[in-house]
């Protein structure tokens, strides 16, 4: 990245650092320093000393904080270092630091220190959203002893951030930020070799919902992004310390360009080993070397190290406003444990990740995952249990199909739904037409196009007229679908989404231009209403009209234009 973006040869010394931390010995006793080269204990087998050992309490170290005053949302960051029994600094029942907070108002935060893993360091990190002063204290334990301190506080002041995204809380079907401001997505899947000129085209055009994985195939940044954070290297035991600083770098580039990542967890082929017709990455996974893929939903050992993991994620990167989504895991039955187990088991597992984020994350950052993209590829339970709906579809690329979805899910979840992948062709109609159908239907974000290689210049440009419309609609308004069409010569129809006081949508003409068209929307109050109406394909706005519906009826009739399609809002007189 064009801040922290390490060349190979520093890469390599970051690596010959983190190396060092399990080759350099200290008799088994740290004090900000790393532990023993050695295989260490799985949690369930490890054997802190014992109190008939006296072993003493930990002992925290030349704490440093990166600023007293820190913009609200904005990273404040303690540094210190531990002396204390251990030999993981990964495994919290060996080593646990954590953090208690107190905001103005007098709220109380806890968050979990973490062991960076590249310098000695450990760090703790946490967002205000609060101005005012904060107080804070320390708290370590290992070896069946703790201790707390020292103290601290800090100034949290205004600033323009408006925070992480959450679900709103005043229209279950979408998405808001944490100051209550309504949160629309646009979104684009850029899984892996970001770059930053990449995520300023991105952002240029009115992107601000990026699908990343923690995965196998990011070659670009520090030189970590092609392994998992518990990688084959590394092993479930520790964090891999590369793949942890491209994530750091990734975040903070998100964090300048007002980004929020989709961050996949669990991407189908870390946990698929013997499938036919998948890609297949367990054996690059530290989990292989404890088992094999179709146990991981069911392992307790697995869970052991999933949990450490987890709690990891939410201590490095949690407090972060780029922090989007917990995608727990993309493309469920793709994996080994659901082809070979049972449907109950995936439940199961997919309930505790779910419970899990909910208990720990204090931010609040909310949840989803799926199936693949097929026809067949419908997760109800998943739909249910996670915060987020979402269904991909690679089965039809057609306005209607998008359409159809949407509402058979609507129906049936009253939550914020998504379409988390789709398309995977450069087809700038196709594109165009799925961003405004899905847009008029009730979807939280437009649908996550597969991936940035597939987007041009010319769906980009798309991108940015429908990001300039969304911007204008309030999301916090409860709305509901209304579908309708009767032109004169029936090929002209309407999807809208029905508020009682802003109303938005779309109107298609199959051919002709839509210019003139007019369309029936049933189920509408008699009233007076004022139209405003918008070219979809250039951006511009096509002036305003008025409309009155009676009989429950509203009539809208286009404005001259040559365009197949436009955007309208209605607004009660």
């Amino acid at each position: 990245m064009n801040k922290r973006n390490l060349s190979l040869a520093a890469a390599i010394g970051v690596f010959a650092v983190a190396a060092a931390v399990y080759l350099m010995e200290d008799g088994g006793r740290t004090s900000g320093k790393p532990p023993k080269d050695q295989p260490a204990p799985s949690s369930a087998q490890a054997d802190p000393a014992s109190p008939a050992q006296s072993a003493k309490a930990p002992v925290i170290l030349n704490v440093q904080a990166n600023t007293t005053a820190v913009d609200l949302y904005a990273k404040f960051e303690l540094k210190l270092e531990l002396e204390a029994d251990y030999t993981n600094p990964y495994d919290p029942n060996q080593i646990d630091l954590s953090m208690e907070l107190t905001s103005p108002s007098g709220k109380k935060w806890k968050v979990n220190g973490f062991y960076d893993g590249t310098g000695f360091a450990w760090k703790i990190r946490f967002s205000p959203d609060e101005t005012g002063k904060w107080s804070y204290r320390l708290h370590a334990a290992s070896s069946g002893t703790e201790s707390s301190g020292p103290e601290g506080s800090f100034e949290a002041i205004p600033s323009s951030n408006r925070g992480w995204i959450q679900l709103s809380q005043a229209n279950k079907r979408f998405l808001e930020y944490r100051d209550g401001s309504t949160f629309y997505g646009i979104g684009v899947a850029y899984p892996w070799g970001i770059t930053d000129v990449n995520l300023d085209k991105i952002a240029e055009h009115g992107g601000n919902l990026i699908t990343y994985w923690n995965g196998n195939y990011d070659s670009s940044g520090n030189g970590g992004g092609d392994d998992q954070l518990q990688s084959a290297t590394f092993g479930v035991e520790k964090i891999d310390p590369l793949k942890a600083l491209r994530i750091d770098d990734l975040i903070e580039s998100f964090e300048q360009r007002g980004l929020h990542m989709n961050f996949v967890i669990w991407p189908h082929d870390s946990l698929a080993d013997t499938l036919d017709g998948w890609p297949a990455a367990w054996k690059k996974s530290g989990y292989a070397a404890i088992g094999e893929a179709k146990d991981f939903f069911t392992s307790e050992d697995m869970w052991t190290h999933q949990e450490h993991l987890y709690r990891y994620i939410i201590a490095r990167w949690g407090y972060s406003s780029a922090i989007g989504i917990w995608d727990l895991v993309c493309e469920i039955n793709g994996t080994d444990g659901w082809v070979h187990g049972s449907t109950a088991d995936t439940d199961a597992w997919t309930t505790k990740v779910h419970d899990y984020f909910k208990e720990h994350d204090p931010y609040g950052h909310p949840t989803m995952g799926s199936m693949a993209g097929s026809r067949q590829d419908y997760w109800d339970f998943g739909y249910r249990t996670l915060d987020l709906a979402d269904r991909e579809n690679y089965y039809n690329l057609n306005y209607k199909a998008y359409a159809q979805d949407i509402r058979k899910r609507w129906d049936s979840y009253e939550k914020p739904l998504i379409i988390g992948e789709t398309g995977n062709v450069t087809d700038t109609l196709k594109y165009h037409q799925a961003i405004w159908v899905s847009f008029a239907n009730g979807l939280a974000s437009s649908p996550i196009w597969w991936d940035f290689g597939q987007v041009s210049d010319e769906m980009f440009m798309q991108m940015k007229h429908f990001a300039s419309f969304a911007a204008q609609i309030d999301f916090r308004e409860k709305r509901v679908p209304v579908n309708g069409g009767d032109s004169e010569d029936g090929e002209a129809q309407a999807w809208a989404m029905q508020g009682e006081r802003h109303s938005y949508g779309w109107l298609l003409a199959e051919k002709d231009g839509a210019g003139g068209k007019s369309v029936t929307l049933p189920d509408w109050p008699d009233g007076a209403y004022a139209l405003s109406w918008y070219d979809t394909w250039s951006g511009k706005q096509l002036g305003e009209s008025s409309a009155e519906a009676s009989g429950g009826k509203l009539v809208l009739t286009a404005p001259a234009s040559s365009q197949a399609d436009l955007a309208f809002t209605i607004k009660r007189n």
